[in-house]
């Protein structure tokens, strides 16, 4: 009897070393950052530099971009429901996200009622930076910040953003915006208006392998792919919740099928487990047991946009996840687009969610595939049956 001993095994020696040399790593990082910046050696800032290597955002920056922030930033921490930034305020800071979750908020200009609640504009975690974008258009804060879960943050003065990072975040600005500009879906877009979608949407790169999105249904952004490559899999009726997270977590590794089904234009592939106890009988009967986790639906390269149909069709209702194959994602909130997007932007996606398949269309062709390939493995049965059949037989001759 096999086990699977990654699955099964309660305590991983390996898992628990690794939470415990990050856990050390932290601390240090702590202790260095309590040092006044002044008085910061050199020696000081390699060590911060190396502890703050596996930050998303810091580790994007160029290395002396890095040593020089080492030099400038300070050390806070917040507790659940505190307000960073508050919508109206000059800005003088920006943040580098350590640990936690906040949530970007902005009120219309006539809500004052007292009883009245933001809605969520996005969110953001270790590795975002938030902020910056007022400190290189000297513009007053568009949005609120609250800490949705303690939280601790690098905080980097206006001067120090400016002589470090200016330079760096204003190409990055730039490039975004001119990147938005040359899609389909904002070519109706005034550009001043692109130009603040850009100062509301946060830009991340996932290794392959990463989660960008685990649940479409529930996510708050719609994702362009800026560069590289990502696989949205589809998530049908009846899969165990319970193993999505080893899904989620890595690229599926297992295939059934080698082939492709096209559905205007666009790849259907299943990437799904089958359920253990898996016996001959009626085909259809067979099919229908083996219970499909996820199916790798299609994959996106750059320009293409995961979202759309959620934020279009409200009654749309099977679970999408966006996994990323080493991609360089920008995350733009829904609400804002859907609340500035023109007449022309909405009809060019409704066009390009029309093409999207069903969820029994992805179920039918799953089915078909699973047919197909149980077909020719039995084919390829008596074919090997027959030549073993043809061939003579060996006697063994006892002396």
């Amino acid at each position: 009897m096999q086990m699977n001993v990654k699955s099964n095994l309660m305590f991983n020696v390996n898992d628990y070393s690794k939470k415990q040399f990050q856990k050390k790593r932290f601390e240090k990082l702590k202790l260095l950052l309590h040092i006044c910046p002044k008085q910061r050696s050199q020696q000081d800032l390699l060590q911060i530099q190396a502890c703050l290597r596996t930050n998303r955002g810091f580790q994007c920056l160029p290395s002396k971009a890095q040593l020089q922030l080492c030099q400038a930033l300070v050390y806070q921490e917040y507790e659940a429901g505190t307000i960073i930034i508050k919508q109206g305020h000059v800005a003088t800071e920006c943040y580098l996200i350590l640990s936690g979750k906040i949530k970007v908020v902005m009120a219309d200009e006539d809500s004052q009622a007292k009883n009245f609640t933001p809605e969520t504009l996005c969110e953001a975690e270790e590795g975002d930076f938030i902020g910056e974008t007022c400190l290189l258009t000297d513009l007053k804060r568009p949005a609120s910040v609250i800490c949705t879960s303690d939280t601790e943050l690098l905080v980097i003065d206006k001067e120090d953003f400016k002589f470090v990072l200016a330079d760096l975040r204003c190409e990055q600005f730039h490039a975004t915006s001119h990147f938005l500009r040359n899609l389909p879906i904002f070519s109706a877009w005034p550009p001043e208006k692109i130009d603040f979608l850009v100062h509301c949407s946060l830009e991340r790169f996932y290794r392959a392998g990463t989660t960008v999105v685990p649940d479409s249904l529930n996510s708050l952004f719609l994702v362009i792919v800026k560069s590289g490559r990502c696989m949205i899999a589809a998530k049908l009726d009846g899969a165990d919740d319970g193993d999505c997270s080893d899904l989620l977590d890595q690229i599926p590794p297992k295939s059934f099928s080698k082939e492709k089904i096209s559905f205007t234009g666009q790849h259907l592939e299943a990437t799904c487990k089958m359920t253990p106890k898996y016996k001959s009988g009626k085909q259809k009967a067979q099919i229908s047991s083996l219970t499909p986790r996820f199916l790798k639906i299609r994959s996106l390269e750059q320009s293409d946009i995961f979202g759309l149909l959620e934020a279009m069709d409200k009654s749309y209702a099977l679970q999408l996840s966006l996994i990323s194959e080493g991609a360089d994602c920008i995350f733009i909130p829904k609400k804002l687009f859907l609340e500035e997007a023109p007449s022309k932007s909405r009809q060019i996606v409704l066009e390009m969610v029309s093409s999207y398949p069903t969820e029994s269309m992805i179920h039918e062709s799953y089915i078909v595939q699973q047919e197909w390939t149980m077909y020719k493995t039995k084919l390829l049965g008596r074919h090997l049956d027959r030549c073993h059949r043809k061939t003579p037989g060996t006697s063994n001759v006892s002396w």
